[in-house]
């Protein structure tokens, strides 16, 4: 069973956040894909899995990465 969800966080500066971001978009997913894309107040995050664990485990290292990013760019 494919899953797939799609976050949006609000932000001041989302470009900012997408480029601190992109690098990591390079990384292989085994069973999945991730996308990332902003207006003027929003980053988008789209995350699909092959299955339920693999979409877990892909939302759970993105939302960590989104948390990181979001705290090094407003220090």
């Amino acid at each position: 069973m494919k899953g797939r969800a799609e976050l949006i966080f609000e932000l001041e500066n989302p470009s900012q956040l997408l480029e601190a971001l992109s690098m990591e978009l390079s990384d292989d997913l085994h069973r999945g894909v991730v996308t990332l894309d902003c207006d003027q107040t929003s980053l988008r995050l789209s995350v699909e899995g092959e299955d339920v664990a693999s979409l877990r485990a892909a939302l759970n290292t993105w939302i960590r990465l989104v948390k990181i990013g979001w705290e090094m760019v407003n220090v």
